[in-house]
């Protein structure tokens, strides 16, 4: 069941190419009354980024279609004081590490995907307060 879109609330970024992944994603945002705006490029993230704040950013920090860590630096630029969430593999420690340099928390892919509820909840709680005013 989808809630209702909270009426004034910012927009989840989403930066990633992997469909399935994105549709999880989505499908748990609508639960909770979220939009999802999803870029696979930094055209589509420069864009994204130009239409408003966005509540939180999600990257794929093993995004193969283009850089992620400089997909971060742009959110973190244009966007400061966003939350940006970061998610890869467990096993990989490099992505892990540069992830947290460029500023993103970051989680195992397996614990984002069981904390993705309880994330995507406490951003619709957020959002309802400050669309209230």
């Amino acid at each position: 069941m989808t809630a209702p879109v909270i009426e004034g609330a910012r927009k989840i970024l989403i930066v990633m190419s992997d469909l399935l992944f994105r549709s999880k994603i989505d499908e748990v945002a609508r639960r909770v009354g979220l939009e999802l705006r999803a870029a696979k490029s930094f055209e589509q993230l420069d864009r994204h980024l130009g239409a408003g704040v966005p509540a939180i950013a999600i990257v794929d920090l093993e995004e193969n279609a283009f850089d992620a860590f400089g997909a971060i630096a742009r959110v973190r630029e244009s966007a400061p004081g966003t939350p940006v969430i970061g998610f890869a593999g467990h096993g990989n420690v490099d992505v892990i590490r540069r992830g947290r340099e460029a500023g993103a928390t970051v989680l195992a892919r397996s614990g984002f995907t069981a904390k993705l509820p309880e994330l995507l909840t406490e951003v619709a709680d957020r959002e309802r307060a400050r669309a209230a005013g």
